[in-house]
């Protein structure tokens, strides 16, 4: 098996760096790290070349289109996905091999924590989101897959159309979703990488406003092409 690791980026030079540096520090490397660059302005690109990434320009979309983007581009069997932000564990791909070995497992999806942000943001991410998660995924089905650490077979991800290029968010719900009809997805919310926890700095009633138009257009209508992510860099 080999494993593409995926990282959308734009503008990141700040977060880039750690993340690629926790990557060198994995026990089990991937075959190739491939940065989705969104046309950033700044030194993303030079951060992502200096650490032996292969490059992929994009024009500026949406999450949807670089991760789509990202998963055409991947040589490997296997593609993993993770953000510019994050910092990965040392046994991060050791697991998801082992996951995806598997018989009839197609699909990997794990959590994510924050170590900074503001201290509501801390007490949801860390607390409140896993166990809302746990919950979701148990009764009702619903993977609320986070896009900075989940990895399926490339084959697979394409045969069932990938990433919906036109999504602003929940894209990584939904080729959760998609990936569910065609075989077994682990989801593991105890299996976490480390993430910025910038997002917090929108407040408490944007984020939560944002949040909520975000998730009950993508129920009702199976669309998030609306609303995307504030940039806060």
């Amino acid at each position: 098996m080999t494993i593409s690791v995926v990282i959308p980026a734009y503008n990141e030079e700040k977060y880039l760096p750690r993340t690629l540096e926790s990557l060198k520090k994995l026990h089990r490397q991937p075959d190739e790290v491939v940065v989705i660059n969104a046309s950033s302005t700044d030194k993303t690109e030079d951060v992502a070349k200096r650490y032996g990434a292969r490059v992929v320009t994009t024009p500026l979309k949406t999450i949807g289109y670089s991760r789509q983007m990202g998963l055409k581009a991947a040589k490997s069997d296997v593609v993993a996905f993770t953000d510019s932000d994050a910092i990965l564990p040392p046994d991060w791909l050791t697991y998801i091999e082992e996951t995806l070995k598997q018989p009839g497992v197609v699909g990997f999806f794990g959590g994510f924590r924050i170590p900074d942000g503001p201290w509501w943001y801390r007490l949801y991410i860390n607390i409140v989101q896993p166990i809302l998660n746990i919950v979701y995924f148990r009764i009702f089905g619903l993977a609320m897959a986070t896009g900075q650490n989940m990895a399926f077979y490339k084959k697979k991800a394409l045969d069932v159309g990938g990433f919906p290029e036109e999504f602003k968010m929940a894209e990584d719900l939904e080729i959760a979703k998609r990936l569910q009809q065609i075989g077994k997805i682990v989801f593991k919310q105890d299996f976490y990488v480390i993430a910025s926890g910038r997002r917090g700095n929108e407040g408490f009633f944007e984020l939560v406003a944002r949040i909520s138009k975000v998730f009950f257009y993508y129920i009702l209508f199976h669309r998030a092409d609306k609303i995307g992510f504030p940039s806060i860099r």
